[in-house]
């Protein structure tokens, strides 16, 4: 892989090219036109990638763009300029590209909550001026008292669904909406990825985890050249704990390379190496992105009740010491008048049967159930308004002792799951995205579904 900063590679490069040529040979020539691919819809832009650049881990002065080439070798150069400037300015020095080869820069020197514009440029064989491929623009990381929006979305399940099929343009167009927002950046609540075998069987090689990431990306490209992405995993990933460390750290690599997070380094709360937790703040909002998947571990995986099962019972359900010494520590210093925790379900389960009680389903109902006891009274003794989590497919809000646990519904699988199998109440069973909407004086979550119709609205004060 070519990086402007040759870090340590994610995925060796011969494994990265072999893998990502086969897949790219089988997402070729899908129903996605050049129109699809160049979503930013300016015409002077050629569609010499193969994926869109994706942004990721905006700092007060830097981000990271990430972008695959196409079947052609290729130099490749950034250019960024402040919205509304003139001039482009070349940022690094142009990267020499390998057929269908990833390629990142980590762009620095930026100013705090400004705009930029950038574009990728490439030449390709005996090429003797540089061709605009892509481009958008972002917000560098915000500190103190501010506005801004931001959108949440999760479990599109993408891989397990051809292109043209119902949750794949699902997904095209919840993409289209949350797109119109002009979000400042998106919340990726997890099961952002699946594919036949990625819940129930070990990996034993990575080609499987690269064909759904890079469908992923794609389909999020109209989104993601325009708002940074920060994503956690759900329990379709591949990364679950019942795997052998071998298989997990086979399809984290592909995550790693495809969809970057931030690690431990890249914010002052810190997190994991392995980009698996993590929490950032913007503007007077912490946000702490959690790991229920990888550090539960069944205590008898000869016994679990099925393939689909994770844990043999809801007190498996863990963090990890670990990452839940780190969140602990993350609250307590936390500063900030708004405080969000993400997680893709809770660490327990209290759903309308036993198997979905297993599973980590029921949202609220599950507040008082195995480690979700610890992670709830934490929350509630450092004023945590909001518990964001996923993997129940359907649009909920309820609120135990003044926190939200808040669903966004789901923006492509379509399983919309009943009182029948989750327990609740009162839920919304369409498809969509929520907004989230920040000013000084309040936060608002707004559930907005497929069509575009808002479901639901509410506001948290500041602590």
């Amino acid at each position: 892989m070519a990086s402007s900063e040759h870090g340590e590679s994610k995925v060796t490069r011969r494994e990265f090219l072999m893998g990502s040529a086969a897949i790219a040979a089988s997402i070729a020539g899908t129903s996605l036109s050049q129109a699809e691919t160049n979503p930013a819809g300016d015409s002077k832009l050629e569609a010499l990638l193969f994926l869109l650049p994706l942004l990721s881990c905006p700092t007060e002065t830097s981000i990271r763009i990430t972008a695959l080439n196409d079947k052609q070798p290729a130099e490749a150069v950034i250019e960024m300029r402040k919205e509304g400037a003139q001039e482009w300015e070349r940022k690094k020095p142009a990267l020499k590209l390998a057929a269908y080869e990833i390629f990142n820069w980590t762009v620095k020197d930026l100013s705090r909550a400004t705009r930029y514009e950038y574009r990728v440029l490439l030449k390709q064989g005996t090429d003797e001026t540089w061709r605009p491929v892509a481009g958008g623009s972002f917000t560098t990381q915000r500190k103190g008292p501010a506005n801004y929006t931001a959108v949440l979305m999760t479990d599109p399940h993408t891989g397990s669904f051809p292109a043209g099929s119902g949750p794949a343009l699902t997904l095209d167009k919840v993409v289209q909406n949350a797109s119109r927002a002009k979000p400042e950046f998106v919340l990726d609540l997890g099961d952002n990825v699946a594919w036949p075998g990625s819940r129930e069987f070990p990996q034993k090689d990575p080609n499987g985890a690269m064909n759904a990431y890079a469908r992923y990306r794609r389909q999020i490209g109209p989104l993601s050249i325009n708002a940074p992405h920060f994503a956690i995993l759900g329990n379709w990933g591949g990364e679950n704990g019942k795997f052998p460390e071998k298989s997990i750290e086979i399809v984290a690599a592909v995550r790693r390379s495809l969809l970057p997070a931030p690690d431990h380094k890249t914010y002052p709360q810190g997190g994991s190496e392995k980009e698996d937790y993590y929490a950032f703040t913007w503007g007077d909002v912490l946000y702490v992105m959690l790991n229920i998947q990888t550090y539960s571990k069944p205590s008898n995986p000869e016994a679990l009740p099925s393939l689909m099962s994770d844990v043999n019972q809801i007190t498996e359900w863990t963090l990890g010491e670990k990452q839940m010494a780190w969140f602990e520590s993350t609250l307590k210093n936390a500063t900030e008048r708004f405080r969000f925790v993400c997680m893709h379900h809770p660490a327990g389960g209290n759903a309308g049967d036993p198997m979905n009680t297993l599973y980590g389903r029921g949202g609220a109902r599950a507040w008082n159930t195995g480690e979700q006891v610890k992670i709830h009274a934490l929350m509630k003794k450092h004023k945590v308004q909001i518990f964001f989590y996923g993997h129940d497919h359907v649009f909920v809000d309820d609120v135990v002792d003044g926190i939200h646990y808040t669903l966004p519904g789901s923006c492509g699988a379509p399983w919309k799951f009943t009182k029948a199998e989750t327990g609740y109440e009162r839920f919304w069973p369409d498809s969509g995205h929520a907004q989230l909407d920040v000013t000084p004086e309040k936060a608002t979550v707004t559930f907005i579904n497929v069509e575009g119709k808002v479901l639901h609205s509410f506001s948290v004060l500041p602590a």
